[in-house]
């Protein structure tokens, strides 16, 4: 059964979730650890898996691990828990007015259901950003954002090792587009990576430490083209007469050849269903300080979300997003939310990184630089005013978290370089002393 009517005061309120991403997943686990059994619960996703690890995807295209091992809530989890989990399901449209959902059971069926509500939220995620390149509506292109894309990349990467070519485009330097590369190289494919900007993790690395993972890249047999851009992908029929990739054209006007192209240049939050619950949206679901819609009934988190105009693509804040609601829908405590900042630590290639403000120093900072290029290590602290701004570090993070303290604490450190530079742990007593008193 799809439909479900509280027809009785005695029967618990409904909370369906729609979604079922790492979000969902650690929303539940929040509630159940406040109160279980206070809702009838249903989660509504459309993949025919339990909630799993996306951010493991990549190990699985590395061949690393398998779909089964990053799925983290199996079916059998939310029957154990007295959750009713709809798998393979798309919520088409939303009655705010009367606390429904309009289901189909698939994309592609025909047949419609609907479900009443108390309690809606909406964990809906986001979609890969498009690029403005020609001619994409051919075969070859794929997205990695979910296990469908990731076995379809998968099964033509195989495909295409059957024969001599086996070339593979992958659009983005972002951390995505490097997951992807790197998985792909990883299973024998020849890859160049495409990225607009001149340097990798522009917004996490500077062009010094950019340029060192990009080295390090290189030796996993991954080419780069940095600071263009895809113009139109070239197409040729193949013997069952479709259209198929077999190479790109670039802005520059450089052509590359390829069987495969990967697309990994971002994330657009979904919002198409909020707009058709007549809620408020603007780049994505405007929430309040409690995760709540304009509409009381209905909430929002994750990567579809807009709180306060930011929007969210990272863990620790929608896990944070995550406790507030289940707060205010379990204990009925109005728990704000606070985007608060958090360091960007990475693992790429096998290279510990981390960064965190800003990673490129204006004429009015300092930057303070260590480089050990023999060990593959880089630090680099910018400081304005005797306070630290910006850190970046690459192969070496051990004092990654000391740094970010310090940033946030406001804490003077002109007087402690450059042993802090160094590490923490080299800093004198007086030194440590004179710190703390900063503080």
């Amino acid at each position: 059964m799809y439909c479900h009517q509280n027809s009785s005061v005695f029967e618990k309120p409904s909370l369906v979730i729609v979604g079922n991403g790492m979000a969902t997943g650690r929303l539940l686990d929040e509630i159940l650890n406040r109160t279980p059994g206070q809702y009838e619960i249903t989660v509504i996703g459309k993949e025919p898996f339990g909630s799993y690890n996306r951010i493991m995807l990549s190990s699985v295209l590395a061949g690393d691990t398998t779909i089964d091992g990053i799925i983290q809530k199996t079916p059998q989890w939310y029957e154990d828990n007295h959750i009713k989990f709809m798998s393979d399901c798309f919520v088409t449209d939303i009655d705010s007015k009367n606390k429904k959902l309009t289901i189909k059971h698939n994309q592609n069926s025909l047949e419609e259901k609907t479900l009443s509500y108390d309690e809606l939220v909406l964990a809906v995620g986001s979609r890969s950003a498009k690029i403005p390149a020609k001619n994409q509506d051919i075969k070859g292109l794929f997205n990695f954002r979910d296990i469908r894309d990731t076995e379809q990349i998968q099964a033509f990467a195989n495909q295409s090792s059957s024969n001599q070519s086996k070339n593979a485009l992958v659009i983005g330097g972002g951390l995505l587009g490097l997951e992807a590369a790197y998985g792909l190289a990883i299973s024998g494919v020849k890859v160049t990576l495409i990225h607009r900007n001149k340097w990798l993790l522009n917004r996490q690395l500077d062009q010094v430490s950019g340029n060192m993972l990009q080295n390090i890249m290189a030796t996993k047999n991954i080419e780069f083209v940095l600071g263009h851009e895809v113009a139109q992908f070239e197409s040729q029929l193949n013997t069952h007469g479709e259209e198929v990739l077999c190479g790109a054209i670039l802005t520059n006007g450089e052509s590359i050849k390829a069987e495969m192209a990967v697309i990994a240049t971002g994330i657009t939050p979904n919002k198409e269903l909020a707009t058709s619950a007549n809620i408020t949206v603007e780049r994505a679901i405007v929430v309040n300080d409690f995760m709540q819609t304009s509409n009381k009934y209905i909430s929002a988190l994750g990567e579809c979300c807009q709180h306060k105009n930011a929007t969210f693509g990272l863990v620790d804040p929608i896990w944070s997003q995550c406790k507030s609601l289940a707060e205010r829908l379990c204990l009925g405590r109005l728990s704000a939310f606070k985007n608060a900042p958090v360091p960007t630590k990475l693992k790429v290639s096998g290279v510990q990184l981390f960064s965190a403000g800003i990673v490129e120093s204006s004429d009015s900072m300092q930057s303070f630089v260590l480089t050990d290029k023999k060990s593959s290590i880089y630090r680099k602290i910018i400081v304005e005013n005797n306070l630290i701004v910006g850190v970046v570090l690459f192969g070496d993070v051990s004092s990654g978290m000391v740094y970010f303290d310090m940033m946030q604490n406001k804490q003077q450190v002109m007087h402690a370089m450059p042993e802090l530079l160094i590490g923490h742990e080299f800093m004198s007593d007086e030194k440590e002393v004179k710190r703390s008193k900063a503080a």
